[in-house]
């Protein structure tokens, strides 16, 4: 018994990856939950440099005194067809004009299993073993 849901064997999810600043998060949720099909979403605090090479474009080259900026990372898997209109929308919600916005990556979704679906078949059979 195959446990692959109808996501799975559809080529079309895509995932978006988004890094915005952090004072902008309620902006961009606000602005998914705006969205007529809701896609769905998690939320990571992450740090990093970009290109400007952290805070103020400042750069230490020391490995106790690296400066990095806050970002907030979302993850969003939908199909390929609302790709366009959540990039826009996020790329609206987190845009000020100045350095550091963030940025917005758009790749493939090879498989997509929800655990509480692909899990059920598992858990029926280690009840019935014992």
């Amino acid at each position: 018994m195959s446990t692959e849901t109808a996501h799975e064997t559809q080529n079309d999810l895509q995932r978006i990856t988004a890094f915005l600043q952090p004072h902008l998060e309620a902006r961009a949720v606000q602005a998914l939950h705006a969205l007529e099909e809701f896609p769905g979403f998690s939320i990571v605090e992450a740090r990093g440099q970009g290109r400007g090479r952290g805070a103020g474009g400042t750069y230490v080259a020391s490995e106790y005194d690296l400066t990095y900026q806050r970002h907030i990372r979302i993850e969003i898997v939908c199909r390929a067809a609302a790709v366009d209109l959540i990039v826009r929308t996020l790329a609206e919600a987190g845009w000020t004009g100045r350095r550091g916005d963030g940025v917005i990556f758009v790749s493939a979704v090879e498989r997509f299993v929800r655990i509480r679906e692909a899990g059920t078949p598992a858990a029926e059979m280690r009840e019935g073993a014992r």
